[in-house]
């Protein structure tokens, strides 16, 4: 009974206790997290528990990403719709860091993984390191002098290559390898084990040395290979969890139809500079950003904002993996605006093949093995090294062939007695004064203020034209030490850009660093190589015969028959390079001697319209982007990047007597009935001046004769009374104002029009008599000449040309049509236009230029022009004509720089209205080399 009453009150007790704790706030306070603890608990153990599997396989993080979309660069075409340059959708391959790889050995392992997907699908992984692994095992570096020492300052991570020690410049590629790849982490740059092998080490540093120069910029990626398969990107696709950081990156990429027929008109596309940006930033433009593709040259360039569509935008949510989980928003792009270009493909095409095959049969005719030619064979020989078609680094590397080795071997044999000159011109062992020096040794000291000037060593401007030293090197009369010493001495040598960091240094401590640098740069220097090649040439150190067979060793030609017969003997090169001439095998522009260079314009004169606008030779815009290709075109001395046809000036030469048959038409100083006794030397005027017909005059003739027969002399005489002031006085100023009247209204004082870039025309401002023949100082583009012809064709509509169509967008709805303007109509009395006609009709006619007209049905009206620039190189030949004669359709200018008179230029010209007038004869398809006589017409 007792222990009941215990275990009551005990009961009691313990319920009082409860309650008085049910009313405490701390009981409901700590029941409160209790029941939330317990709460939790059971959440966790739901999702730990019982749908943890489901949750672990739906997991992704989530971030949100916004991105760019690219637009399509608008399409280029021409008159009839045939495609010029388009965009296509490429997709490359990009690596940047990643933070789920943080040891060498699962960054190596990745790349290593990556590289094989690449390679197996038949691309190369990016490989920017100087350093070639051969098949023997053996290493060498592919760069040297201040290039090399660059590489290796980067290696060894320091600002400046003066920062290295002796044994840092010196290091072996062995060593330098060895640093980058072996070792652990603490002792090698990229902690590459030796379980990978040297050609595999080296394909994954070369990508973590990418990834290395841009650890300050962590947020630029890496583009590993552009323009993949879609194989391949599947390929990445698939392993995307074993790529950390590599992406696919779709973007487009401009293509050019037909490249070197259009590249000079089209231009090029690039990644956007700073100066572009800012520019258009200034301009109010804020579309464009780092990294866009833009407009370089061309009209690529005149007409980027319309060609460039505008960037879509969207905002995703990605995973960590960066794939994406949910498109939030996006807007589309919108693709960019079509251009519709006035010219012919098939004219532009064509007349780009007739300058070429002319030229090419010019060069033949001139070629001699016996040095009566115009063309040496010895300087084709040499234009191959020269114009940079034969690869002279290629030959030092070890896998170049048994004669590649070979001729490099006697090169460097040669090339240190050329160094022992070079060291004696900068220590002053050789102190004499550049014109005391030998044509050699003037070379090299042209070679070397080439060097430092351009690099940025030598600023000029800190040298006075008024100290006698400045005055002694620009008449020759100082050595180079002096020169240089003289230089170090007014701070015009800049100590920065020797990549010196220590800038408190004496003026010999200057020169010796300055002349250390000179003798690096020559090492790798290419235009010295070729100086040290040409004298191995010129004292048969090397012979015609191992430098075409060079052209098959580095696959510039492929094997044929002709090669066996090189190295057998059986061939002489000389009909070697003459039969690869004739047959196109060789080009004009692969040796840059002259003629190698043409352009040809052709008009409507009904519309002022540009149908073919050709400069020879050009290039391929497709391949502009690789840096080798690009070198050369700098290196090639045919200049293929320039568009001579707006850009290279030349004297009209006789094709301006037109304009001085108008203006002594027009002043009234002759009429149509005039007629002059005409002398070889016209004596009314100091100094003489000569006709080009220097055994007999052209007798008496009129002025339609006188176009015909391109008299000097007559033009002379309207020169000279275009000068006759009321008074009759000759006043040389009064003349060329008068003359200058007429040169302004067929639009000589101004660009053609053309929507390229263009030099501005030169008039005459002096000497009536000299200029009334286009020579003294006139001086304008085949474009300003073809404009000034289509404005006689049309019989006095001056056009401003135009190479533009129309502008649609994207669904072909027009947005603006291009009709080339009127400017002015130049009222000339009609006799004036029947007899300038009626001359450059009897032109055609003429014994000159029969044999090349005769066999066209269509009538031609012409004039032909020759003007000479330099003594020492051929004469510049133009000639421009219309056709049909009673109603012209078509203007074609030929302009052929050095190509031997004008007769050539005929042959072009007359060609050209072949093919237009669909006069040509059956060809087999198979082009060659024109078939030139050697025929000059004095005009």
């Amino acid at each position: 009974m007792r222990l009941k009453e215990v275990k009551t009150v005990l009961i009691k007790k313990l319920l009082n206790y409860i309650s008085e704790l049910t009313k405490s706030r701390l009981f409901v306070l700590s029941a409160f997290f209790t029941l939330l603890f317990g709460l939790l608990i059971y959440k966790v153990f739901v999702l730990q528990v019982i749908e943890g599997k489901n949750y672990l396989e739906s997991f992704t993080y989530r971030i949100q990403k916004d991105t760019e979309l690219p637009s399509s660069r608008g399409t280029i075409y021409d008159r009839n719709g045939k495609i010029i340059a388009y965009n296509r959708l490429a997709n490359s391959i990009t690596i940047e860091d990643s933070s789920l790889l943080d040891t060498n050995a699962s960054k190596n392992a990745m790349i290593h993984q990556l590289i094989q997907l690449i390679e197996n699908s038949g691309y190369e992984a990016v490989y920017n390191i100087p350093i070639h692994l051969y098949e023997d095992g053996t290493l060498e570096f592919t760069a040297k002098g201040n290039t090399l020492l660059r590489f290796i300052r980067n290696v060894y991570g320091k600002d400046n290559i003066d920062q290295l020690s002796e044994e840092q410049k010196n290091v072996t590629v062995e060593e330098l390898f060895d640093y980058m790849c072996h070792g652990n982490d603490d002792t090698s740059m990229f902690g590459i084990d030796d379980s990978y092998s040297v050609e595999d080490a080296l394909k994954i540093a070369a990508i973590r040395y990418e990834l290395y120069m841009k650890r300050y910029e962590q947020y630029l990626s890496v583009n590993i290979v552009s323009d993949v398969s879609d194989t391949l990107v599947a390929k990445i696709k698939e392993n995307t969890a074993e790529l950390p950081g590599v992406t696919i990156e779709q973007d487009y990429i401009r293509q050019y139809e037909d490249s070197k027929y259009f590249s000079n008109i089209t231009g090029y596309c690039g990644q956007i500079s700073e100066d572009e940006l800012e520019y258009f930033k200034q301009a109010g433009n804020n579309d464009y950003a780092s990294g866009d593709i833009v407009g370089k040259t061309g009209i690529e360039k005149s007409f980027e904002e319309e060609l460039q569509g505008k960037k879509g935008r969207q905002t995703v949510y990605v995973d960590s993996l960066g794939n994406i989980l949910e498109v939030a928003d996006r807007v589309e792009p919108t693709q960019g605006n079509n251009l519709y270009l006035t010219l012919d493909k098939d004219y532009q095409t064509k007349a780009y093949d007739l300058l070429e095959e002319e030229i090419a049969g010019i060069v033949l005719q001139k070629l001699s093995d016996s040095k009566e030619g115009r063309i040496d064979i010895n300087d084709v020989y040499f234009a191959f090294i020269k114009n940079g078609i034969i690869d002279l680094d290629h030959m030092a590397q070890k896998d170049a062939s048994d004669l590649e080795k070979t001729v490099y071997g006697m090169y460097t044999a040669h090339e240190g007695s050329k160094f022992d000159i070079i060291r004696h011109l900068l220590d002053g062992t050789n102190k004499n004064s550049y014109n005391g020096c030998s044509e050699e040794e003037r070379e090299y000291i042209e070679l070397i203020e080439n060097i430092i000037t351009n690099n940025g060593i030598l600023d000029t401007s800190r040298l006075s034209s008024d100290d006698e030293d400045s005055q002694k090197w620009a008449t020759g009369n100082i050595s180079l030490y002096e020169y240089l010493h003289y230089a170090v001495g007014k701070d015009a040598v800049s100590v920065s850009a020797l990549d010196i960091s220590n800038t408190f240094l004496s003026s010999d401590e200057i020169y010796a660093a300055l002349a250390e640098y000179i003798l690096l740069d020559l090492e790798e220097n290419k235009s010295f190589s070729k100086i040290v090649y040409e004298s191995m040439l010129n004292q048969g150190i090397i012979n015609g015969s191992q430098i075409c067979q060079l052209l098959y060793e580095q696959n510039v030609l492929e094997k044929d028959a002709d090669y066996e017969g090189l190295v057998t003997g059986a061939l002489d090169p000389y009909a070697f390079v003459y039969n690869k001439i004739k047959n196109l095998e060789i080009t004009p522009d692969m040796l840059a001697l002259d003629p190698c260079s043409g352009s040809l314009v052709a008009t409507d004169p009904k519309t002022g319209e540009v149908l073919a606008l050709v400069s020879y030779p050009s290039y391929d815009a497709n391949r502009i982007g690789d840096s080798d290709y690009y070198r050369y075109l700098l290196e090639n001395e045919s200049l293929p990047l320039y568009n001579r046809a707006t850009m290279q000036k030349t004297a009209p030469g006789s094709t301006f007597k037109m304009l001085t048959a108008a203006a002594g038409l027009e002043e009234g100083v002759i009429t149509p009935e005039s007629y002059i006794t005409t002398l070889i030397t016209f004596d009314k005027v100091q100094p003489p001046a000569n006709c080009w017909s220097t055994q007999v005059s052209h007798g008496t003739i009129e002025i339609t004769d006188a176009i015909k027969e391109s008299c000097n002399y007559f033009f002379y005489e309207v020169g000279y009374r275009l000068g006759l002031d009321s008074d009759g006085y000759y006043n040389s100023e009064y003349g060329i104002q008068r003359l200058r009247k007429y040169m302004a209204l067929f639009g000589l004082d101004r660009t053609s029009g053309i929507e390229l870039e263009e030099l501005e025309p030169t008039m005459s401002d002096m000497d009536p008599v000299l200029s009334a023949i286009g020579q003294a100082r006139n001086s304008y583009t085949p474009a300003q000449i073809a404009r000034y012809l289509t404005t006689i064709a049309s019989k006095g509509d001056l056009y401003s040309l135009s190479i533009l169509d129309k502008l649609t967008d994207s669904k072909e709805t027009l947005i603006e049509d291009y009709a080339p303007e009127i400017l002015e109509h130049i009222e000339l009395k009609p006799s004036t236009w029947k007899s300038i006609f009626s001359g450059m009709y009897k032109v055609i006619g003429n014994s000159s230029f029969l044999s090349i007209f005769s066999d066209l049905s269509v009538e031609v009206a012409g004039k032909s022009g020759t003007a000479q620039e330099n003594a020492l190189r051929p004469d510049h030949g133009l000639f421009v004509c219309f056709a049909p004669y009673d109603d012209p359709e078509i203007t074609v200018t030929v302009v052929l720089p050095y190509g031997y008179g004008s007769y050539n230029s005929g042959s072009v010209a007359k060609n050209m209205l072949s093919y237009v007038f669909h006069e040509n004869e059956a060809t087999d398809g198979k082009r060659q080399a024109a078939d030139v006589d050697g025929t000059i017409v004095s005009d």
